[in-house]
């Protein structure tokens, strides 16, 4: 309403005891009319003069009667006038030009035929004086500056378009878009033919043009502005589908373009890198591609429905070399290697189970891995033996008597190589070591090794070996009996399960059975969501002043792809099926002896039990005896940088359900990246990664006109505020879909 005060105030400035002449040559006031009525001015429109007369008489009457007149005569000329020249000689009339108001603004105008100078009045007739003063510092020859929000809202939903006004709807058609993307719209132009052609151009520009071109700009602008996201890919798609042949011809251009939207492009690009792989050629140079890919191109539900798994190739890396082997001469060198670079395998076998990646390329990887274990398997068996001492009897007893607040999150099930899947929001020195499960690797006896003294005796008691601790005297064959030893060896310990609420206590014990429940009875594609679980909980501890270890009862073999259950006939294993009891000694294999009788372990390619398809557990393999003993403590003193927003000013008043959030880290040579969140209303948004570098998140609000609130960017870690803004809602017209 701005340039309507500037008319306003003009007239104010005439004489109202007499009716004001008022033209507008440029037709720019017809439908504002109605703004003088509400500031107290009568307006009469002189729409014939055969009726220049009656106009008169009335314009004098309503004048003696006290009121201010407008006599409204649009474009005509005031040399046509001979009742109302009166007024206009005696100096109360007013012209209105599209002109003399840019100049009243003070705007140069430039080269500007006079069309687009009067279409842009009337396109901003209804513009705050902000936007005017913004186009005043601009300058005209940076208009699309400052019509570019309406664009980027036509190209989100067409429907935007009838929401405009007349003449709205033609400066951006006829001048701004044609002139911009050169095209031959008119203000009647449908807008699905409009945000069509106009996402054409700008789609276009991704290989026509080069960065720093006009065009080029508008495309870098709708990749980078991630509010407008939905739009992009549905232009994108549509464009894709007449064009692909086009756009492949250019996949050159794209590889650095992490931000394109076309997934037939990002499928070529994933697809060649597949084949870089398969044929074993450049697969190194392939999998850093994957690397900058997975890390710069975010997670878009388009990509994956493509077939586009960039962070499910960079799996294969371990695959890229042979692992080095020729150290292992003991059990101790197989340890060391296998938490150096082992375990990787057995994280890639695992993941490969339910990976999207192709048919083709998971057998060359499964066949890989195959290939490894094997070796590795022979160097097992060749240096390990049942027999040995291992530290898991006694270990929660070691860690819980130390000095401090201490806690053992105990997982049943938790194979070393998912330990090592762990992700902490905290900063936290971690130090994963392994150790071997006490055999047979049944929850029984591992966690009864676990909540014992140390000193432990294997028994057999209805063709089950159990555990008893030498210390208490206790059988160590149930929950009950388990947790009684642990209390008697440390008075105060507390135990809880997973999930509940944290207790004061110095020594706690947390337990879970998440893993192997859902190893025998769900699928394992929800690994991930237990150790995001997990790795919360780690967090929350860590916070609490703890140090926190995990550890676990014994992990679990995955079969080689069709490989089938073997049973022996006697039924010989029938007890747990991962060993076997025998009255004579074993004339091969690996052994132990308790009491008169000897057991037999079950080895990989022997005997198993299936759960449900998920795992198995393999007696004596490598993957079901060795286990984590991870050790998490706080990094202490650590500077930590200050996340602010960077966009607070445009943010005091927000006009759109969503919007974009600017972070950036201080300036700082020292202290760490943090992550963070942000909570605005009833939202909790977590950034994905620590924001080292200016990040956007996009927020979209369910608030009322006039409401308030506030933006808050609050540390990960911890919840400590580092920055606010206060906002208040005011939607300049209501979203039309």
């Amino acid at each position: 309403m701005y340039l309507l005060g500037i008319v306003l105030t003009r007239l104010e400035k005439l004489d109202s005891s007499i009716p004001v002449v008022l033209k507008d040559s440029d037709l720019l006031l017809r439908e504002s009319l109605s703004y003088f009525e509400e500031q107290g001015w009568h307006y009469l429109v002189l729409d014939d003069l055969d009726r220049e007369f009656l106009t008169m008489l009335e314009a004098e009457s309503l004048a003696q009667s006290g009121r201010k007149v407008i006599v409204y005569i649009a474009n005509r000329s005031e040399k046509e006038l001979v009742y109302l020249a009166e007024y206009w000689d005696r100096g109360n009339g007013e012209l209105i030009t599209a002109i003399n108001l840019l100049n009243e603004l003070r705007i140069a105008r430039g080269d500007f035929k006079k069309d687009f100078l009067v279409s842009l009045v009337r396109y901003g007739l209804n513009r705050d004086k902000d936007w005017w003063q913004d186009l005043k510092k601009r300058g005209l020859e940076n208009i699309s500056k400052i019509v570019k929000e309406s664009l980027w809202e036509l190209l989100s939903d067409s429907n935007y378009a009838k929401s405009l006004s007349e003449a709205e709807r033609n400066f951006i058609f006829t001048h701004f878009a044609n002139a911009t993307f050169d095209l031959k719209l008119t203000a009647s132009s449908s807008p699905e033919e409009a945000s069509t052609l106009i996402a054409e151009k700008i789609l276009e520009a991704s290989y026509k043009s080069r960065p720093g071109d006009e065009l080029h700009e508008y495309y870098s602008e709708w990749t980078r502005e991630s509010e407008w996201e939905e739009s992009l890919h549905l232009h994108a798609e549509k464009f894709s589908k007449v064009r692909k042949e086009e756009l492949l011809s250019n996949i050159e251009l794209f590889e650095d373009d992490y931000k394109h939207p076309f997934t037939v492009i990002e499928k070529e690009l994933f697809d060649r890198r597949i084949q870089a792989i398969l044929q074993e050629e450049d697969a190194a140079q392939a999998i850093e591609f994957a690397k900058e890919r997975a890390r710069k191109r975010k997670k878009r539900d388009e990509d994956r429905e493509a077939g586009v798994y960039w962070e499910e190739l960079l799996w294969l890396e371990p695959l890229l070399q042979e692992p080095d082997l020729s150290s292992i001469g003991s059990l101790e060198s197989f340890l060391s290697v296998y938490s150096n670079t082992l375990w990787k395998y057995d994280s890639l076998d695992r993941k490969l189970r339910h990976s999207h990646l192709p048919d083709k390329l998971k057998t060359w990887a499964v066949k890989k891995v195959s290939g490894i274990n094997k070796i590795a398997e022979n160097h097992w068996k060749s240096h390990y033996d049942p027999k040995i001492q291992t530290e898991q009897p006694g270990l929660l007893y070691r860690i819980l008597k130390g000095e401090g607040k201490k806690a053992v999150i105990v997982v049943d099930a938790l194979r070393y190589e998912l330990s090592c899947e762990l992700s902490l929001k905290r900063k936290a020195n971690i130090q994963n070591k392994p150790i071997l499960a006490v055999t047979p690797t049944e929850t029984p006896v591992g966690m009864g090794a676990l909540f014992s003294s140390g000193e432990i005796e294997k028994i057999l008691k209805d063709k089950r070996v159990l555990i008893v601790d030498k210390k208490t005297g206790k059988t160590l064959d149930s929950v009950p009996n388990r947790e009684e030893n642990l209390k008697e060896l440390l008075p105060g310990v507390e135990i809880i399960q997973l999930g509940s609420e944290l207790p004061e206590t110095e020594k706690l014990v947390v337990k879970t059975r998440d893993i192997d429940s859902m190893g025998h009875e769900e699928l394992m594609e929800f690994y991930g969501d237990i150790m995001t679980k997990l790795s919360d909980l780690a967090d929350k501890l860590v916070k609490a002043g703890y140090e926190v270890h995990f550890t676990s009862d014994h992990g679990f073999y995955l079969p080689v792809p069709g490989e089938t259950v073997k049973q022996d006939k006697t039924v010989s294993y029938s007890s747990g099926v991962r060993y076997s009891l025998n009255s004579a000694k074993p004339e091969e294999g690996k052994y132990e002896q308790t009491g008169s009788s000897y057991i037999l372990y079950a080895n990989s390619g022997n005997v198993f039990k299936d759960y449900g398809g998920h795992f198995w557990h393999g007696g004596i393999t490598y993957q079901e005896v060795i286990i984590p003993h991870l050790v998490i403590t706080p990094v202490v003193g650590e500077r930590r940088k200050r996340v602010m927003i960077g966009n607070k000013d445009r943010l005091k008043v927000v006009q759109k359900d969503h919007f974009e959030v600017f972070l950036f880290t201080e300036i700082d040579m020292f202290g760490i990246a943090p992550r963070v969140y942000i909570q605005c209303l009833d939202q909790k948004i977590e950034i994905e990664e620590p924001v080292s570098e200016e990040t956007r998140q996009t927020i979209k609000v369910n608030a009322k006109s006039g409401e308030t609130f506030k933006i808050e960017v609050r540390d990960l870690e911890d919840g400590t505020l580092m920055d606010w803004v206060e906002c208040e809602y005011l939607p300049t017209r209501e979203r039309i879909f």
